[in-house]
């Protein structure tokens, strides 16, 4: 039999902000935590998180690039880029209550940057450009560090 609780602040605290020039910031602290008793072998499990993201971004009004469709240039349209970096930290420990003995079973810290850029080439289709990164380092040495990495381009055809 388990018993479980979870608490998630997510954002804990938060802000987006929008300037006249068309800047855009955004900070956001989160915290969440998951405590689990098993009392089949008498130990409480507890997983930590904390995440910290910071964002900026930028939009372009009325920018008009130098494409063509059938010989015509396209109507200008806004372009909106969008980066955003997040930390966040895991850690898990295991506490047996019989022994009394704390363990730090797993955790991780991961980086993770992501960038976005949309435009409108008509008024159906959109075009976006992504980046996305993220750097896992474990907490514990029985672990490996991994990165993933994710880019590409994606055309969007909307049916209004």
């Amino acid at each position: 039999m388990n018993v479980s609780i979870t608490e998630q602040f997510q954002p804990l605290l938060g802000m987006n902000a929008t300037l006249k020039n068309g800047i855009k910031g955004k900070l956001e602290i989160k915290k969440d935590r998951n405590i689990a008793l098993s009392l089949s072998n008498n130990q409480i499990t507890e997983v930590k998180g904390s995440e910290l993201v910071i964002g900026s971004g930028y939009v372009f009004k009325k920018l008009q690039l130098p494409i063509k469709f059938n010989g015509t240039k396209i109507k200008p349209s806004d372009l909106n880029l969008n980066l955003s970096i997040s930390i966040r930290d895991n850690k898990t420990i295991t506490r047996k209550i019989i022994e009394n003995q704390n363990q730090a079973t797993a955790g991780q810290k991961m980086i993770s940057i992501k960038f976005t850029g949309q435009y409108n080439l008509t008024k159906s289709l959109m075009f976006r450009m992504f980046y996305d990164r993220v750097v896992n380092k474990p907490v514990i040495s029985t672990s490996f560090p991994t990165a993933n990495t994710k880019a590409g381009f994606a055309l969007r055809f909307t049916l209004q």
